[in-house]
């Protein structure tokens, strides 16, 4: 895993953590408006670079950890996860509990948390596949025009272009082997305990226009009941995109 500071580490530190098949960079619109009260760290994944595999929600959060310890970090502002990263934050925080590292927020943007039967899983990845096989082929505005993302885009695809430009750079290097454990990652979520004062801590968000809320907010809040929840009429999957763009 590779790693980005931006700002002063003199700031409070806030954890950045992207969605599946998205690099860092694609979070400038957050960091660009955060970077001179903060300082953020942005992880980029195994498998979004070359000569490396995306591997597990698990590995990728101990390999975040290793790197907060080394630079003598003792408090986390906020860690953001947007998506699949969002389950990765989750997976992040639990991890810091054994540490000595505080963490004062989760911020959880769009998390897809459910665990999918192999069957669904399969035609996801198989669906994921076809979509980055197919970015690696085409320009950005023939992506746009692609049905699926007009679908995802509501009628405004030029909104999507700020996610869809990174995310066509990131496609060149994703592997069969990395594309099927994000996959594994997003739809095999396992829920890991917190107790009341943790649960506090955490802050979904959501469009109710989106999927995740539909479909995934029911189990979140069953397992996280102390958690706290923010909804967004009209809005699509990843709120704080589609507020600031």
């Amino acid at each position: 895993m590779k790693f980005e500071i931006i700002g002063n580490l003199n700031n409070p530190l806030i954890m950045m953590l992207t969605g599946s098949f998205y690099p860092s960079s694609g979070l400038k619109y957050l960091y660009e408006k955060l970077k001179d009260d903060y300082c953020l760290i942005l992880p980029e994944y195994n498998g979004h670079y070359e000569n490396s595999t995306f591997t597990t929600r698990q590995n990728e959060a101990k390999e975040v950890v290793d790197y907060i310890q080394k630079q003598n970090v003792h408090t986390i502002k906020m860690i953001y996860g947007q998506s699949m990263g969002a389950e990765i934050a989750i997976e992040l925080f639990k991890q810091l509990e054994k540490t000595n590292i505080d963490v004062d927020y989760c911020f959880l943007d769009g998390a897809p948390c459910i665990k999918l039967l192999n069957f669904y899983k399969k035609i996801m990845y198989f669906k994921f596949n076809q979509i980055l096989k197919m970015m690696k082929k085409k320009d950005v505005d023939q992506i746009l025009n692609m049905k699926l993302i007009k679908k995802i885009a509501r009628g405004n695809i030029e909104n999507l272009r700020p996610m869809i430009e990174p995310m066509a750079l990131t496609s060149q290097f994703l592997s069969k082997e990395s594309i099927k454990n994000e996959t594994e990652c997003c739809y095999t979520f396992d829920f890991p305990l917190f107790d009341k004062e943790a649960q506090n801590k955490m802050d979904f968000f959501y469009g109710k226009e989106e999927k995740a809320y539909k479909t995934c907010y029911r189990g979140v809040k069953k397992a996280y009941p102390q958690s706290n929840s923010i909804f967004k009429e009209g809005y699509g999957h990843l709120w704080t995109f589609n507020v600031f763009y």
